[in-house]
């Protein structure tokens, strides 16, 4: 394969023979020094070694090192190429194990850069079913668990070699990239795996992902892509890191996982005016979608087969050749038999084709029958020149069974929260419908966030 020209295959072997082509050039930078593509390759291989002296047989799960790392990297695509099923968690998530085994076995576990023997677990027919589907194809396979942001997380499992496959290799511009998610996140893994394959520079995230440790790190490196989601860029904003740190490289920032309110992505444009803000959209059930902006939604890239996507009742629905097989965990969800995957997503279709994602359908508050999406009020709320930030979920009502309720992060004069309100509603009342004002205000210093960096749902009484 030569350098540019493009491939439908970023398999293990496609890793293997970057590794060697790009073998003295700089992959990864830490604040020691750099690493190269050599170093990679030759830790893959150290990785499949060791799962082959193990025991580990095709079809075995195989739970690795989640945190965005080289070696992290390594233990993937080595389980991976003995066909194993890799979980990837980060050590914070490691308790999460005793309660997989509940559907499915833990066979293997990565620990101080040896692997072990697992305590197993039991398999529940779904799971059987599942693992029978992907052992069958001869596949290496992937478990990720959802974001969560409103209850418990489902367990998917994808064909790691579909997942792959979807990544083109290609020569492109070499900027520096900061992989702000961690790699037991599709949308962590998704970027880097796409950063390789065009051959960008990957910058080593700070241990701790406080904003100003990350801020520290893109003005050391000066880095110039940052993936990253909605409210850690308002943390970013709200820290006043950007005046401490030097900011000036970025370029682009390409975010997603959660929605965009129009207040603001108005803030982080008049913070960053020379970076371009780019959507990013998909899920962990179908992977990352090719979309590009659509006006102010978002539209499919032309020419790419096996994707669709269509409203039905004012839910999203995708079809994508990268659909996980399942979930682990027994839930049917939104996998429908003709291909086609339910996001969760409510979503209104443009005149000029693109399509406007506005918000989960199980975060719709019910206030007397009239439906309230969360990130409509957010939206609004957060261009009032006082709230930093808010998060709005539902309170109970014995009227109206359920009422718009805000935590507001106020830094305005008035710390009253009855005159706090009455400005909110006297700010948004042009704005939006009565019944979407908030009803509860709490004055809050942050807003909670969840272990993947997104706003936490869930709710408020």
């Amino acid at each position: 394969m030569n350098r540019g020209q493009e491939s439908t295959d970023f398999g293990v072997r496609a890793i293997a023979l970057l590794a060697r082509q790009r073998a003295l050039e700089t992959l990864w930078i830490e604040d020691q020094g750099v690493r190269l593509w050599s170093e990679l390759g030759g830790k893959i291989e150290e990785a499949r070694q060791r799962c082959l002296e193990a025991g580990v047989l095709p079809g075995e799960v195989v739970v690795t090192p989640g945190v965005a790392s080289l070696d992290s990297l390594a233990w993937l695509f080595g389980a991976a190429a003995v066909s194993a099923v890799v979980a990837p968690l980060r050590p914070e998530r490691i308790g999460e194990i005793e309660n997989w085994k509940q559907w499915f076995r833990i066979d293997w576990q990565v620990k101080d850069g040896g692997i072990e023997r697992a305590g197993g677990g039991i398999v529940l027919p779904e799971a059987m079913r599942l693992f029978e589907e992907l052992r069958a194809r001869n596949h290496p396979g992937l478990i990720l668990a959802t974001g969560g942001t409103t209850g418990v997380p489902k367990l998917v499992l994808h064909d790691l070699a579909v997942l792959l496959a979807a990544i083109p290799v290609r020569a492109g511009q070499r900027r520096k990239t900061l992989p702000l998610m961690h790699f037991d996140h599709i949308g962590g893994l998704d970027m880097v795996w796409r950063a390789m394959a065009s051959g960008q520079l990957l910058v080593a995230p700070p241990l701790s992902f406080t904003v100003e440790e990350v801020a520290a790190v893109i003005e050391r490196h000066h880095v110039e892509v940052l993936p990253a989601t909605p409210s850690f860029l308002n943390l970013l904003l709200l820290s006043n890191a950007g005046q401490r740190s030097n900011l000036s490289s970025l370029q682009l920032v390409p975010y997603g996982a959660e929605a965009m309110p129009a207040g603001l992505l108005a803030r982080l444009q008049a913070a960053l005016p020379g970076v371009e803000f780019v959507q990013r959209f998909g899920t962990s059930e179908t992977g990352a979608l090719p979309v590009r902006s659509a006006g102010d939604g978002l539209a499919l890239r032309e020419n790419q087969p096996g994707y669709e996507w269509k409203i039905v009742d004012r839910e999203l629905w995708v079809k994508s050749p990268t659909r996980a097989l399942g979930y682990l965990t027994g839930n049917e969800g939104g996998f429908v038999e003709s291909g086609w995957f339910r996001t969760g997503d409510l979503a209104e279709e443009r005149l000029d084709g693109g399509v406007v994602v506005l918000g989960r359908r199980e975060d719709l508050i019910n206030v007397g029958g009239e439906k309230v999406l969360p990130a409509e009020v957010e939206g609004v709320l957060l261009t009032h020149p006082h709230v930093l930030d808010c998060r709005v979920c539902p309170a109970p009502n014995s009227v109206l069974g359920q009422v718009v309720a805000a935590e507001i992060v106020w830094r305005g004069p008035e710390r009253d929260v009855m005159r706090v309100k009455r400005e909110l509603h006297e700010f948004a009342g042009s704005l939006i419908a009565r019944h979407k004002l908030p009803v509860v205000v709490r004055l809050v210093e942050a807003i909670a966030s969840t272990r993947n960096l997104k706003r936490a749902r869930g709710s408020n009484s």
